[in-house]
């Protein structure tokens, strides 16, 4: 048998080998296992984003209770201020002046409200974003549960196929062996772009492509002193006559 027959009896040893592992990872088991893998890695994320959103809100409240002990002062002073014109005569009180306390109250007033409406509002998000985290993390918990018992499950099946894995290895090996390092090269290289490298070529037709060659291409096969490639997809060409 030449190396280019013997090349494609290699690539179908190469190919039910890769079926063997596209099936090993397509078990149910392993599926399930790829999904969780998924949902604790984004519910990971999650719990971070909100516990960082926490800590800034934290930071945040904590500068409006400085505002709103600074604005409690500034208050104080005015209601000083209000009980000292309440207690002076009408003469001497200066209205301009008088207006201008109300209006500053007032507005120290409104200061104090929003600063209470947004601290109302950032604790109202700290205690859901901890009621959030807190679910998470109890499905976490579930989720991690069932991964390790499936983890435990699919390496079984992974033992359990390791002999038909070893009998298909060996039949690969033992197909290969005569075929040139030059040529198993080329073919290793092509199946890193290309799926079953080596192709047919039957009535100027590579059957990996489907597209028509010249007709002096299946000329350059029989002379088999080179490999030769279709010239559009790259793939081996062998003639089976």
């Amino acid at each position: 048998m030449d190396q280019m027959r013997q090349l494609w009896e290699y690539q179908q040893k190469d190919m039910a080998l890769d079926r063997f592992d596209e099936e090993q990872k397509n078990t149910p088991t392993r599926k399930r296992l790829v999904k969780l893998q998924r949902y604790l890695k984004n519910s990971q994320k999650k719990v971070n984003s909100l516990e960082a959103r926490a800590l800034q809100l934290q930071g945040e409240m904590q500068s409006v209770v400085k505002q709103y002990g600074v604005l409690e002062g500034d208050l104080d002073e005015l209601e000083k201020d209000i009980g000292y014109y309440s207690e002076c005569a009408d003469e001497e009180l200066d209205a301009q002046q008088v207006k201008e306390v109300m209006r500053q109250a007032t507005a120290l007033v409104e200061q104090s409200e929003k600063l209470k409406e947004s601290l109302q509002a950032m604790q109202q998000e700290v205690d859901q974003s901890d009621k959030t985290v807190r679910e998470l993390l109890q499905k976490m918990l579930s989720a991690k549960k069932e991964y390790d018992a499936l983890k435990v499950e699919h390496q079984k099946e992974l033992n359990g196929g390791q002999e038909e894995r070893q009998a298909l290895e060996a039949e690969a090996r033992a197909a290969a062996e005569g075929i040139s390092p030059e040529i198993l090269e080329e073919y290793a290289r092509i199946k890193g772009f290309r799926p079953n490298p080596v192709a047919i070529l039957k009535e100027s037709r590579c059957n990996g492509c489907n597209m028509q060659l010249p007709a002096g291409v299946a000329v350059q096969i029989t002379k088999r002193d080179h490999l030769v490639t279709c010239e559009n997809c790259g793939r081996i060409l062998i003639t089976m006559a």
